[in-house]
C-alpha cells in the first residue's frame, strides 16, 4: 500500500499537477511568446522535468533507472525501431490529412510560426533547437514523461485489460496537452500517443520513442524552414 503511494504521489508531482498548471496557464494566458522564449522553455521546463523524475524515481520510489529501457534490444535495434515508428507517424500524418482534417477543426499556432521564421535568419537557433530542445527538451522530456505515466498506473494491476486502459488514458492526457491546436491536433496526437504506448507496452524500451519523436517533429520543421515561402 505504501509502494501505491508514493506512486501516486510521484505522478501527481511529474504529471498531472503540472499539466494542470498548464492548461490553467493557456487559458488564463493574455500575451505571446517570444521565441526566445519558446527556446528556453522546453530547455528549463523539459530539463528541469527530467531531474525531477529521476530523483524521485532513485530516491523517493526506489526503483531502478533502467526500468524505462527495460526491454531486450541494443542501440542498432533502437534506431531501427524508432525509424519504423517514425514511418507509422508519418503514415498516420497522411491518413490524418486526408480523413479527420475535414471531419476536425486545427488551430494555427503563430507563436511557433513567428519562431520557425526567426529560425531560418539566425542559425544560432537553428542550432539550438535542432539539438538540445528537440532532444531533450522535448522528445526526451516527453517521452520520459509517457513512460513514467505508464510504468506508473500499470503497477495499479498486472490485468491486460487495465494496461490497455492506461494507454488509452495517457494518450488522451498527451492529446488534450496540445488542446491550444485544436481538436484536429488533440485527436491526432492521441492517435499516435496510442501508437506510442502499445509499442512500449510491447517492447519496453524508451530510446526507439525519443528517435522516433524527433525525427517525426525534426523533419517536419525541417521541411518547413526549406519550403516556407518568404
Amino acid at each position: 500500500m505504501q509502494k501505491l503511494i508514493k506512486n501516486i504521489l510521484g505522478l501527481l508531482i511529474v504529471v498531472f499537477i503540472p499539466f494542470g498548471i498548464m492548461l490553467w496557464y493557456r487559458t488564463h494566458q493574455t500575451g505571446s511568446f517570444a521565441s526566445v522564449e519558446l527556446i528556453l522553455y522546453p530547455l528549463v521546463f523539459g530539463g528541469g522535468s527530467i531531474i525531477v523524475i529521476w530523483l524521485l524515481k532513485k530516491y523517493f520510489l526506489k526503483e531502478p533507472l533502467h526500468e524505462f529501457n527495460a526491454g531486450n534490444g541494443n542501440l542498432y535495434s533502437d534506431l531501427m525501431w524508432g525509424g519504423i515508428l517514425a514511418l507509422v507517424y508519418f503514415l498516420l500524418f497522411y491518413i490524418e490529412r486526408i480523413t479527420l482534417a475535414n471531419i476536425l477543426s486545427f488551430k494555427s499556432n503563430p507563436e511557433l510560426l513567428g519562431l520557425m521564421l526567426d529560425m531560418r535568419s539566425n542559425p544560432l537557433l537553428i542550432i539550438i533547437w535542432f539539438l538540445p530542445v528537440l532532444w531533450i527538451g522535448i522528445a526526451l522530456y516527453e517521452e520520459l514523461l509517457r513512460v513514467f505515466l505508464l510504468t506508473g498506473l500499470w503497477k495499479f494491476s498486472e490485468s491486460f485489460l487495465w494496461k490497455m486502459l492506461v494507454i488509452i488514458i495517457a494518450s488522451v492526457l498527451v492529446g488534450l496537452a496540445h488542446w491550444s491546436q485544436g481538436s484536429y491536433g488533440i485527436v491526432t496526437i492521441a492517435i499516435k500517443s496510442m501508437v506510442a504506448g502499445v509499442f512500449f507496452y510491447r517492447y519496453q524500451r524508451l530510446l526507439p520513442l525519443i528517435i522516433a519523436h524527433a525525427l517525426y517533429d525534426g523533419i517536419q520543421v525541417a521541411l518547413f524552414l526549406i519550403t516556407y515561402p518568404g
